[in-house]
């Protein structure tokens, strides 16, 4: 049951877990024009991203580039590290959408460890990536990737 949107989701997932140069071609392949990428949370990654060309200049930019002058100093994912992706699972889900659950490691432009636990929805359609809802710990993004400091809840000072 739903074995060929569950293959395309495969594929996406095997080019996102390589080189990342190649990953990118991938995507690109993949994913529908009209692609819509909803990144949940109130991070400054989290919004919802409408078409290939959006994705790729505002939301992989943001992961991947200095960043935007939001974070407090040196932003965006080191390109040199890499991204490391492990999948831990892939469900077909009764409506025909596909449920990921994975892992990824990377480290910050500025050294901070980027350990996230990914789920993602993904709904294909005609063999393309039409829909994928993220949701992912905006804790880690913001530290790691906008270099913006957490302060652990027993350092607030309660009145």
């Amino acid at each position: 049951m739903h074995e060929e949107e569950r293959a395309v989701v495969e594929q996406y997932l095997d080019y996102i877990q390589g080189d990342l140069d190649e990953a990118q071609s991938g995507f690109e392949a993949l994913m529908a024009p009209d692609v819509e990428w909803v990144v949940t949370g109130r991070s400054v990654m989290s919004g919802t991203y409408k078409g290939l060309e959006t994705i790729q200049k505002d939301l992989s930019a943001r992961m991947w580039e200095t960043g935007d002058g939001r974070g407090g100093g040196v932003q965006g994912l080191n390109r040199e590290v890499g991204f490391q992706l492990t999948v831990d699972e892939v469900v077909a889900l009764e409506d025909g959408r596909i449920l990921v659950r994975a892992h990824g490691k990377g480290v910050g432009n500025n050294e901070v460890p980027h350990d996230q636990e990914y789920w993602w929805i993904i709904t294909v359609r005609d063999g393309k990536i039409a829909h994928l809802r993220d949701y992912c710990d905006t804790v880690q993004v913001e530290t790691a990737m906008f270099d913006k400091k957490l302060v652990p809840a027993e350092e607030l000072q309660t009145t």
